[in-house]
């Protein structure tokens, strides 16, 4: 395997399923691990699991669709850990229905969550990460 000893990375969409599976596997080796998760309880008991297990996380209740949200989530995780240097853009939705039963806004949500807000955490993360 791998060492990501010393490394911070942040995971949105890290407190259950895929995200969380990468969450757990980037703390074992040795990442500090920051969760950005819409569900305040998800990302509270992902950094349980992953602190009993002897690695190191922080849990952030951070919508990625809003880019003030997000920005000052991603400059909280700099002013405390001092650097970036992976960003796992996880979080994601899927909307069930076909097109005759999806409505506008839920098309938007999907394109929201799934692509803003990629966009969002790459525009806030990506310069920390050039300078570390």
């Amino acid at each position: 395997m791998f060492s990501l000893e010393g490394k911070v990375a942040v995971v949105t969409g890290g407190g259950s399923g895929i995200g969380l599976a990468i969450s757990k596997a980037f703390a074992q080796q040795g990442a500090t691990v920051d969760i950005l998760e819409v569900d305040e309880e998800a990302g509270e008991c992902a950094v349980k699991e992953i602190t009993e297990a002897g690695g190191t996380a922080a849990s952030h209740v951070c919508d990625v669709t809003l880019p003030g949200k997000v920005k000052a989530t991603f400059e909280e995780i700099i002013n405390s850990r001092g650097r970036l240097d992976c960003l796992i853009n996880n979080a994601g939705i899927a909307h069930v229905g076909n097109v005759l039963t999806t409505t506008e806004e839920d098309f938007d949500r999907v394109l929201s969550v799934n692509v803003k807000g990629v966009f969002n955490c790459l525009k806030a993360g990506v310069g920390h990460m050039q300078s570390t």
